[in-house]
């Protein structure tokens, strides 16, 4: 900071030397014309000698306005929808039909296992329910003679019963003998291969919905998630489109934090977005919708400071310049965000003041005003 502070005083210590330097030539010239018989004047009339040089500087009215410290963070780009494909039931793939990071559409097959066993079970399922069947009008034709119970009946019902559902079992295990794309979207890992042995469940594919979108997941610091809202507006850029910047906004904040980082997870969902691959590096910054009311104050009117205290030269209402401690909530470029301290239309030095004594005379040169640029400001002479 104070190297910084260094490189913008550079310029007004070389004017106030030379200014200074004009000062003290005068001053000697009039001290010699005054002891020159010749130029003295009268005694009756009175001595001009200054007695005192004042120091120039440019000075700011300090002016407070709701202000919010970006957040600044780097993550991943995720699909929104990512989706982990399997098999339903176990057994032998026949083929897998598709490559990683082949893009596909809705329906497409992605694999299949060997029918066989399958069809085996759905036939032995429809086996069992026909002989179901046929036991429940035998039983129900020999209740109709007085021949059996009212117990072997339901004994019967419930046979069927169970064979039915066995065979919904056995088909609807036989329709999820395939994978298929459950939406547009791109396959983004592939993890099996033909005649492999896979069980119920294990992970085939891993899917992207690309419809849904895609977000960046970062990492927030505690004192920073506290400040955020869903919908706080973001500026996203990433490495593999170097100077692009992309728009977003909040679309979930964490519950909680994470076990090991400590940090707390935000997903910001891109409004528009190139051709993406889940992976990619993004630096985003999001503007809180949280504020507070902060003074900008240029780093070149920082006499000392110490972490979040600085102490800054400010004009009394005789003129002069009074050293003042101020707090600082937070560095904003070539900018410190005063929190206390100062009050609103005093005016503060902001060239010039590593020459002043506390409570000396000034010379104003000019007023200066902050004129904002885009994402940056400059300091302007005010009109």
């Amino acid at each position: 900071m104070w190297q910084t502070l260094a490189n913008q005083h550079a310029n007004w210590l070389n004017t106030t030397k030379r200014a200074l330097k004009i000062a003290m030539i005068g001053l000697v010239s009039t001290h010699v014309l005054a002891n020159d018989p010749l130029t003295t004047p009268p005694t009756n009339q009175p001595n001009t000698v200054p007695s005192i040089i004042e120091v120039p500087v440019s000075v700011m009215p300090v002016h407070f306005e709701a202000s919010a410290k970006k957040v600044v963070a780097s993550g991943s780009i995720r699909p929104i929808s990512e989706q982990m494909l399997a098999f339903k039931t176990s057994g032998i793939i026949d083929k897998v039909w598709v490559k990683e990071g082949q893009t596909v559409k809705k329906g497409d097959l992605l694999a299949s296992l060997l029918l066989e066993e399958i069809d085996a079970q759905v036939a032995k399922a429809n086996a069992v329910l026909d002989d179901a069947s046929r036991q429940l009008e035998r039983i129900t034709e020999l209740k109709g003679r007085q021949l059996a119970s009212d117990e072997r009946g339901r004994q019967a019902q419930t046979a069927v019963q169970i064979a039915t559902s066995d065979l919904a079992i056995a088909k609807f295990n036989r329709q999820y003998a395939v994978i298929r794309a459950p939406a547009d979207g791109r396959v983004l890992t592939r993890h099996i291969e033909n005649h492999e042995l896979i069980q119920a469940g294990q992970k085939a594919f891993v899917f992207a919905d690309l419809k849904q979108g895609w977000s960046v997941r970062l990492s927030v610091a505690d004192v920073d998630v506290v400040k955020l809202k869903l919908k706080d507006p973001a500026s996203i850029q990433m490495d593999a489109y170097p100077g692009q910047v992309f728009s977003g906004y909040i679309r979930e904040i964490a519950g909680r934090s994470d076990a090991r980082s400590q940090t707390f997870e935000v997903d910001v969902l891109l409004n528009e977005a190139p051709r993406l691959y889940s992976g990619l590096i993004a630096h985003t910054q999001i503007t809180p919708s949280f504020t507070q009311s902060l003074a900008k104050v240029p780093m070149t009117s920082l006499i000392e400071a110490n972490g979040t205290h600085a102490r800054i030269y400010v004009l009394d209402e005789q003129g002069k310049a009074v050293l003042q401690n101020i707090n600082i909530a937070y560095l904003n470029g070539a900018y410190a965000m005063v929190s206390a301290g100062v009050e609103e239309g005093e005016k503060i030095v902001v060239q010039g003041g590593p020459f002043i004594l506390d409570g000396s005379a000034i010379a104003v040169m000019n007023t200066l005003r902050i004129t904002p640029m885009k994402d940056s400001h400059n300091l302007t002479p005010a009109q």
